[in-house]
């Protein structure tokens, strides 16, 4: 398996057909079927004339070569989320060939070819289900049609099937015979596709493709890049966000055997400008060993009383203002007569995304031209900001994307790359960028801190009334003060329920403290706070939780069938085993539907989660294995949020450093997860990050059961319930 072109050519998404063929390597004749213009418009399938012109535009496309062989341009990086197995397998139900016969490679970052390739919110398999399906089942009517006029019989007559062509006489072709009549045919516009009952790849469990390579060592990582003439830079970077460099001393750090140069250096991250001091070396332990040499005197960047308690406080006060509406129904301050009232606060801290292959990032400049090698989510955003940076054309920047060793929304900023462009413009050389753990978890950018305040009111056994207010910084909005609250805040709060009267607002918070995406985004923050307070309701209204959502969601189909096979998996409604608390909580994240049960128990004193139970619908299931393995990767992500780490600041700075201070989930603390996958028809929806959000929810719900304690305030202290 290929894993990354380093040829800047064959990464321009623009060939002579001489490179085309060598790339491809298919000699002479071949079929190549794509999508016009791509995806995330209006796509039209196309054909690639193989006698064609100088110029062959490469979009994302399928080739079949004479010998058979068929590979997939896939142009959206993988990060362990699955697609590499996915992909090949939607196109391969269509193609009628065995998915191992397809080889996927990388494209290049093209935005105006591609659309977005930025790999965020569950995306691949949502956005290219149909253009891999269009492709797949175009380039197999066109090879069942070259068939048929060889063996002049109606196309009717013919059959696809694991790359073959098989007529009903019995007679065969193969793909690879047939490739240079087909490629001479007109695509069909609207070719048919097979009906989810004739599926035969969809919805199969499938070993994935990468994770050989990805276990044997032979998978590249950007960390494992090398280019000729490459200098390693580690980078000193003010402790306080927002510190400035007052001056540095440098005379030791060259003095160590390696170092080539010490330069200043900065990058900007949200409006804010971060100033660093990168000593540069021929290898990265001396780099690292200079930096650790260097004398630097930085300010305070006037954060010096800053710290979560101040942060929060602020948030409180701020918590009285009535916040910008981000949706409405009803009028809830028009609800009178009887009732209970239930108010309650949430919060919830900032999280570092510790992505195991530490960040990183190689960058050339040289003749007026840019090159990138790294593992990123957002090739097309480097490219931008490269040539931003450098004033320069964004056909003059190369992007070469890898395998990334975690990502989780970390890598979908680009300063790392700005960092190391500027280090290499200074020294005149190929420069590595590596940051250290403690340069991850201490620098950001993390996931937002949040405080949710709710309030509600039951009447006769019903919601009649619930206010939700969100308390926090926005990714997208940190760097006007102009700017109000916007509909991002309120990811996570189930707008489904049938509540005569809710309103969801938004208060704006502007920090210093640099946020971006972080897994399942606002979802984890949110829905905490939200499905506990459905919990506090249930309790308020005397209600059974999990037949108190049934009731609220009797108009939706597919939370209901969530929620009654959660029921059934779990024995909700047999008598609980002595001394064990459930909680329930569901979720819609990026059109996946999930709900979780989570069982807790108390031994030696301490509160622990014994069984983690999940149904989620995520429509037609391209690879259940993957699904599996994304939703219980995502628990034990949501297991480490909820008890074990949270970022804290203390004097404008963070107090962690490492894995000894910013604790994991290990192996012990993680319980047996039971999964289920719904199985319908409706189309393929994000299943990379469900699962994480319902974990706070349905844990601090299970505890509330086991023991009447009620969590309002995470990480929670496991051995600290009563």
């Amino acid at each position: 398996m290929k894993t990354i072109p380093t040829n800047t050519q064959e990464r321009s998404g623009k060939l002579p057909r001489r490179e085309f063929l060598r790339l491809t390597a298919v000699s002479g004749a071949f079929l190549a079927v794509g999508c016009s213009p791509g995806v995330g418009g209006d796509s039209k399938i196309t054909t690639i004339d193989p006698a064609g012109g100088s110029d062959i535009s490469l979009n994302q496309f399928v080739v079949i070569n004479t010998n058979g062989r068929v590979l997939l341009y896939n142009h959206r990086p993988e990060m362990g989320q699955g697609t590499f197995q996915a992909i090949p397998m939607i196109l391969a139900e269509e193609l009628e060939v065995d998915v191992e016969q397809i080889e996927i490679l990388p494209s290049a970052a093209d935005e105006k070819r591609y659309g977005s390739q930025m790999v965020v919110g569950s995306r691949s398999i949502q956005t290219e289900y149909a253009n891999l399906r269009n492709m797949g089942a175009a380039a197999r009517e066109m090879l069942k049609q070259a068939a048929a006029n060889r063996w002049q019989v109606e196309v009717s007559e013919c059959k696809a099937s694991l790359g073959e062509i098989i007529h009903n006489s019995g007679k065969k072709l193969t793909y690879g015979e047939l490739v240079e009549e087909a490629s001479k045919q007109t695509p069909p516009e609207s070719p048919p596709l097979k009906a989810p009952a004739d599926f035969k790849v969809i919805g199969q469990s499938t070993a994935r493709r990468d994770i050989p390579v990805k276990t044997n060592g032979s998978a590249v990582y950007g960390l494992d890049i090398q280019v000729p003439g490459m200098l390693y830079a580690s980078v000193e970077r003010s402790p306080v966000f927002l510190g400035k460099v007052i001056s540095f001393n440098d005379e030791k750090a060259k003095a160590v055997p390696g170092v080539k140069a010490v330069v200043k250096t900065q990058r900007n991250v949200w409006g804010h400008t971060r100033e660093g001091v990168a000593v540069v070396a021929d290898n990265y332990w001396a780099a690292n060993q200079g930096r650790k040499a260097l004398e630097v005197k930085w300010d305070s960047g006037g954060l010096e009383n800053n710290s979560s308690a101040t942060i929060l406080k602020k948030y409180k006060v701020d918590a009285a203002n009535e916040g910008v509406s981000l949706a409405e129904a009803g009028n809830v301050s028009s609800v009178g007569g009887e009732g209970k009232v239930v108010e309650a606060a949430y919060e919830t801290p900032y999280q570092s995304h510790v992505c195991m292959e530490p960040m990183n990032a190689t960058v050339s400049i040289k003749d007026g031209k840019a090159e990138f090698w790294g593992s990123t989510q957002n090739p097309n955003g480097i490219r931008s900001q490269l040539a931003r940076q450098l004033n320069i054309d964004p056909e003059n920047v190369a992007i070469n994307y890898t395998f990334m060793g975690g990502g989780f929304g970390r890598r979908s900023m680009t300063d790392v790359a700005e960092e190391a462009a500027d280090i290499s413009l200074q020294v005149g050389a190929p420069v590595k960028v590596v940051w250290t753990r403690e340069d991850d978890l201490t620098q950001g950018p993390f996931r937002a801190a949040s405080l949710n305040v709710c309030r509600g009111k039951v009447a006769g056994g019903k919601v009649v009334t619930l206010e939700h207010k969100v308390v926090a910084q926005e990714i997208q909005n940190q760097t006007s003060d102009k700017m109000e609250a916007g509909r991002q805040l309120m990811g996570g709060i189930n707008t489904e329920y049938e509540i005569p009267n809710f309103r969801i607002s938004g208060v704006l918070q502007k920090h210093y403290v640099p946020i971006t995406y972080w897994r399942a985004v606002y979802h984890t923050t949110n829905c905490f706070a939200h499905e506990s307070f459905i919990d506090e309701l249930a309790i308020a209204a005397g209600k059974d939780p999990l037949d108190f959502r049934l009731d609220m969601l009797k108009s939706h189909p597919r939370y209901t069938k969530v929620l009654q096979t959660l029921a059934e998996k779990t024995n909700w409604y047999a008598p609980k085993e002595e001394g064990v608390g459930r909680g329930v909580s569901i979720l819609e994240r990026s059109g996946a539907f999930t709900g979780m049960v989570i069982e807790a128990k108390k031994e030696n004193g301490k509160v622990k989660p014994v069984k983690i139970t999940t149904v989620v619908d995520v429509g037609i299931c391209v690879n259940p294995d993957t699904v599996r393995a994304q939703t219980e990767g995502s628990i034990v992500m949501g297991l480490t949020a909820t008890f074990k780490s949270g970022i804290r600041l203390e004097n404008g700075a963070v107090a962690q450093s490492n894995f000894h201070d910013y604790n994991m989930l290990v192996f012990e603390e993680c319980p047996p997860c039971e999964t289920y996958i719904l199985q319908n028809e409706e189309k393929p929806e994000g299943a990379g990050e469900s699962g994480l959000a319902n974990v706070a929810p349905s844990l601090c719900n299970a505890i509330f059961d086991l023991t009447g304690v009620r969590v309002r305030k995470l990480p929670l202290d496991l051995g600290a319930i009563g």
